[in-house]
């Protein structure tokens, strides 16, 4: 398990093991996300998170699925494999949809300008795949904790956790 400043690393080289297993969101994501939730719903926005923690097992039932449908250089650039989910983590959810035009919704706009404010990144930032491994998914929120969330916002143009600290995301078998 690969830590960096005390942040929790998942990406394409660093991996977790298949006993990594908190069994769900974490207390410190779910209770930053209800406040976003509770404060976006004033603003009349509706956050929902539509997938959360996924074990090691469901990560590799998930990315296997779409190996078989999609091929696995395809399925990659969207896909994590086992252990290398930040899903398993327990620190990151997808938020109301799959689709890319997400952004382009009251509900995307506002996540991109504000999950800062509660800690929470766009860890697939537009632009960014061959820094993050992974194409643009701007409904894909990680906690980091508001200090480091705010340094990577950048006004809204995202810094992946990879540019941040200097580190690598590719597979290596």
């Amino acid at each position: 398990i690969y830590y960096i400043n005390g942040v929790l690393i998942a990406n394409k080289t660093y991996s977790l093991p298949s006993s990594y297993a908190p069994g769900g969101l974490l207390d410190i994501f779910t209770s930053n996300f209800n406040k976003m939730r509770d404060d976006a719903l004033k603003e009349g926005i509706n956050l929902e998170i539509i997938s959360g923690y996924r074990s090691y097992a469901d990560q590799a039932y998930i990315y296997n699925n779409y190996v078989l449908s999609d091929s696995k250089s395809n399925a990659d650039t969207y896909s994590a494999r086992a252990g290398h989910s930040e899903h398993q983590t327990g620190l990151a959810a997808d938020i109301n949809s799959l689709n890319i035009n997400f952004i382009y919704t009251k509900e995307g706009m506002w996540l991109n300008n504000n999950c800062h404010k509660y800690g929470f990144i766009i860890r697939y930032p537009e632009g960014k795949v061959s820094v993050t491994g992974y194409m643009y998914e701007p409904w894909h929120i990680r906690y980091v904790g508001t200090p480091l969330a705010s340094e990577l916002y950048n006004n809204g143009n995202w810094i992946s956790l990879e540019e941040y600290y200097g580190i690598t995301s590719t597979y290596n078998y």
